[in-house]
């Protein structure tokens, strides 16, 4: 399974937007400083870019590929990093209040005076700094209230990143939600941890001496219920939704539910969002799972044979031993509101999956996103793997 050697439009985008941003570094004809503000980007190749000082306030990057990528000094508030590898990555002084980098890997990252502090409202005045459009920014609190366009966030998220040996003296991590973070290694000199989240992790020979860990809440975490949902209705509700494309019914919204061991074969939860729910177990045979939403789902054991899954997000999804022989794990393309192809593609995302003993026999995986994933001893006997993204996979045999 050679990797892809296709350009997907978000990288064609990205790789235009560095060309600019390095001759704007370098002082150049032609250099603009890389303003991506709210771009999907997605998993795109980005190791060893250098985009300091860049403008990239609610990007999202989850999955990408960002190994030695120079982030510092930007503007990464409200950004989504999730599942990236950003093995290390220079963030030194970075602005990214509010980002999320749950699932990432910060392994030996500069993270030296980065503010990772909660992000609420950011302004764009329209001011002009020296060498291009630089924003004027009040955080809240801190100024008037934003105005549009304004980018809006909460907490600071590492939930289970990886940050082993990551550099974060004088990092601002107030508020910051670090659930069962890997700090082996780090350094935490002059760090700022007031009010911030610990829980599940393990500090023992970290030096805190300096750290500032007041109201650092360290207890074991708890896992609260998973919800009671009346699945059949909720699927009802969302048929409708689906089939009228929005105009009645109810979008499924099943985050953290507990559907485990259900029968929902033929199910149509196209566009549905399941994040982080318990899916182990279910028989999602012939299920339609197009551009469903499965980030960190629990679908071990789960039977997805025959199932449409073109353009499904399972970022970090567990699918250890699940049965996915004859599913379409394609790329889909969004239509616009006259019903006309619009030109951008969503590839079906396993990044940083656990695909361990998966079967992936007869699948067809056109396209599909595997970077960072575990594919030991899976099965993909006769699956069509043309233009598959592989890299980074571990334990690939």
């Amino acid at each position: 399974m050679p990797p892809s050697t296709e350009i997907s439009p978000q990288q064609q985008k990205f790789d235009i937007a560095c060309a600019a941003h390095r001759a704007y570094l370098m002082i150049k004809p032609g250099g603009k400083r890389m303003d991506a503000r709210n771009e999907e980007f997605g998993a795109v190749m980005a190791r060893g870019r250098n985009i300091g000082t860049s403008v990239l306030t609610g990007a999202n990057f989850a999955g990408a590929q960002m190994q030695d990528c120079d982030l510092s000094m930007a503007d990464l508030f409200g950004a989504v990093f999730s599942f990236a590898d950003m093995s290390g990555c220079k963030l030194r002084r970075a602005k990214a209040c509010g980002a999320r980098f749950e699932g990432a890997i910060l392994r030996d990252a500069d993270l030296r005076e980065a503010d990772f502090r909660p992000g609420q409202n950011l302004q764009w005045s329209g001011m002009a700094g020296k060498g291009g459009d630089r924003p004027g920014e009040k955080p809240a609190g801190e100024g008037a209230p934003a105005s549009l366009p304004e980018a809006a966030s909460g907490a600071t998220v590492f939930t289970n990143a990886d940050l082993r040996g990551a550099n974060l003296e004088g990092a601002k991590l107030k508020d910051a939600i670090l659930d069962g973070v890997n700090l082996e290694g780090a350094v935490l000199h002059g760090c700022d941890l007031r009010g911030a989240s610990l829980r599940g992790v393990k500090l023992d020979g970290l030096d805190l001496s300096s750290a500032n860990l007041t109201g650092a809440n360290f207890a074991p975490p708890e896992a609260p219920p998973a919800p009671r949902v009346a699945v059949r209705t909720v699927l009802e509700e969302h048929k409708l939704w689906t089939v009228s494309g929005g105009a009645k019914g109810v979008r499924a919204m099943l985050d953290d539910c507990d559907l485990s061991g259900m029968d929902l074969r033929g199910v149509d939860l196209c566009a549905a969002s399941l994040n982080r729910a318990n899916l182990a177990r279910a028989n999602l045979s012939h299920a339609l799972l197009r551009l469903t939403s499965l980030v960190q789902a629990n679908l071990t054991d789960a039977n997805l044979t025959m199932a449409d899954m073109a353009g499904a997000m399972l970022m970090g999804a567990n699918l250890r031993r699940a049965d996915l022989s004859q599913a379409r794990l394609v790329s889909v393309e969004l239509k616009d509101q006259g019903g006309k192809p619009s030109g951008r593609k969503f590839s079906a995302n396993l990044s940083s999956a656990n695909l361990a003993h998966a079967i992936f026999n007869k699948a067809n995986l056109s396209g599909a996103t595997l970077c960072g994933a575990d594919i030991t001893r899976a099965s993909f006997v006769d699956a069509v793997t043309d233009g598959i993204d592989l890299k980074g996979v571990r334990k690939f045999e």
